[in-house]
């Protein structure tokens, strides 16, 4: 930004700081009225096809209209694929959406999409890209070769933004940045709660030989309810990236260590989740938290509550465990399958070892089509020795047993 070095009527002067960022010390961001009509001056040329007047939208929170207009220069039909990915901001969950539009040949196509903001943070921005994408053998639309990408600043100076960060207080440790409102109780407590973040850290990161070097921000709200006006999400806690968001209160202090274990481990691999809830869980009870306070039995151990689930008829086999891509949604049975993707978890790295357990977590995958699961079943007993099934017998006795 120039400086101002004569005097200016104040009419140019607040036109100058409407158009420009703060002039008190902040370093130069993008401004979205600037961003909105780059896209439309925007001029992409392929050898097929020009793409011109990209309008973006009001930007604002809840759904957008994207428009391009599009002209196919040669004689054959062209596929175009547009990729919208809306970031909100800070806390808001990502929101990408693909659309395919056919264009005949020479002919001259306005590209109509719609994209959501869920909330518009001031670091909103909209990332644009456009493809040329194959149909591969499985029916599978390949966006993989961009031919543009850019992201538009939507949310800098927009006065539809619904939230402003800089009214959480902030606080630094070695691995975390803790976000969180003046005079709450998190406010009060956050020096116990860094010391045992940090402890945590420590072990899972030891534990799974994982160096996790980017900082993890967690943002405590005092309520459920102010924390669903911010990020729109319901419920006590939240995990994504490199984000953790939780309720803090006297009433609600959830387990500090769970979804801790997604972010470090996540540098391992996606794998099924009985291995990544499993893993979870059991990082959470090896640590010392009640793991399952609050996933249907406080005060038992993952064996425990596997054992009483197995009593009462409800235990689910392995091999259908190990489909699940989701543990948590209620067609996943929770209250069982927590405690029993934890306990076999457990039963896992006790007989078998962490590395054997690092190489599955870091094979599998996360998948519940046929030949996923087959390629998961494959690769488990590549590592094991053993398919799933045969596995569980030898579980299952051990937990009979007492097996600690």
């Amino acid at each position: 930004m120039r400086v101002i070095t004569r005097p200016l009527d104040w009419i140019l002067f607040a036109v100058i700081l409407f158009l420009s960022p703060s002039i008190l010390g902040q370093s130069e961001v993008p401004h979205y009225v600037s961003d909105l009509e780059s896209a439309r001056n925007e001029s992409i040329k392929t050898d097929s096809v020009s793409i011109q007047r990209i309008e973006l939208g009001q930007a604002h929170p809840g759904s957008n209209h994207f428009s391009a207009l599009a002209t196919n220069s040669i004689d054959d039909t062209v596929i175009v694929g547009l990729d919208l990915r809306a970031d909100g901001g800070l806390l808001v969950q990502k929101h990408q959406e693909q659309f395919v539009f056919l264009i005949y040949p020479h002919e001259q196509k306005k590209l109509e999409a719609e994209y959501e903001f869920p909330h518009l943070w001031p670091d909103a921005v909209l990332r644009v890209r456009f493809a040329f994408p194959e149909v591969g053998k499985n029916g599978i639309t390949d966006f993989k070769d961009y031919f543009f990408d850019k992201s538009y600043s939507v949310g800098a100076g927009n006065k539809a933004v619904d939230f402003d960060p800089g009214k959480f207080q902030k606080r630094d440790s070695q691995h975390f940045e803790v976000y969180c409102f003046p005079d709450s109780l998190a406010s009060k407590e956050l020096g116990s709660i860094l010391e045992g973040r940090e402890l945590g850290f420590q072990k899972i990161s030891a534990t799974l030989s994982v160096t996790y070097s980017q900082p993890i921000r967690i943002f405590f709200f005092p309520d459920a309810a102010s924390k669903k006006d911010v990020t729109g999400h319901t419920g006590d806690g939240l995990a994504f990236d490199n984000n953790i968001v939780e309720v803090y209160n006297e009433k609600t202090k959830l387990d500090p260590y769970h979804e801790l274990t997604h972010i470090i481990a996540g540098q391992l691999g996606d794998p099924p989740a009985a291995f990544n809830e499993g893993l979870a869980v059991y990082m959470s009870e090896s640590l010392g938290a009640d793991a399952l306070k609050n996933l249907g039995s406080p005060g038992k151990t993952v064996d425990e509550a596997t054992v009483a689930a197995r009593s009462q008829g409800k235990i689910i086999p392995l091999e259908t465990l190990i489909t699940f891509t989701d543990i948590g949604p209620e067609e996943s049975n929770p209250q069982v399958s927590y405690p029993e993707a934890a306990s076999l978890v457990k039963f896992l790295i006790k007989s078998y070892g962490l590395e054997k357990f690092r190489l599955a977590y870091s094979s599998l995958k996360n998948a519940d089509d046929p030949q996923g699961v087959e390629a998961n079943r494959q690769t488990f007993k590549r590592i094991y020795g053993a398919f799933p099934q045969e596995i569980e017998g030898a579980w299952l006795a051990g937990l009979a047993k007492g097996w600690r």
